[in-house]
């Protein structure tokens, strides 16, 4: 799989900690700090991984992020849209790199991201 990764520089060692994690377990990943509609990168991308310092809201999602497959790791757990509707994959207090890799243990254990 292609992800591609949005830069944030208020979570910047925790954005490399999930781009080192996709990138060991086989898939391509892209590092932008933003990206527009016809981007290649995006075109490109299965999916769009960002990581946000505040809790999860639906409204901020812009309508790109709605219509593409994304990971959303936010202060209060990480979010996915690839079952119907953003839901929350995983569940932590807060965003750091206990609960990123309590993450990435919990993903390893079901063979989630795993590249092909």
């Amino acid at each position: 799989m292609h992800y591609l990764i949005v830069e944030n520089d208020q979570v910047e060692e925790l954005t490399y900690n999930v781009v080192g994690f996709l990138w060991d377990n086989g898939n391509e990943v892209s590092i932008q700090k933003r990206y527009t509609n016809n981007d290649n990168y995006l075109l490109e991308a299965d999916c769009v991984v960002s990581l946000e310092n505040k809790c999860f809201s639906i409204d901020n999602l812009d309508n790109l992020a709605k219509s593409k497959l994304f990971l959303r790791f936010c202060s209060d757990g990480v979010y996915s849209n690839a079952i119907p509707s953003p839901y929350k994959i995983f569940e932590y207090k807060i965003l750091n790199k206990r609960t990123l890799a309590a993450f990435f243990s919990w993903c390893k254990k079901l063979n989630l991201f795993e590249g092909k």
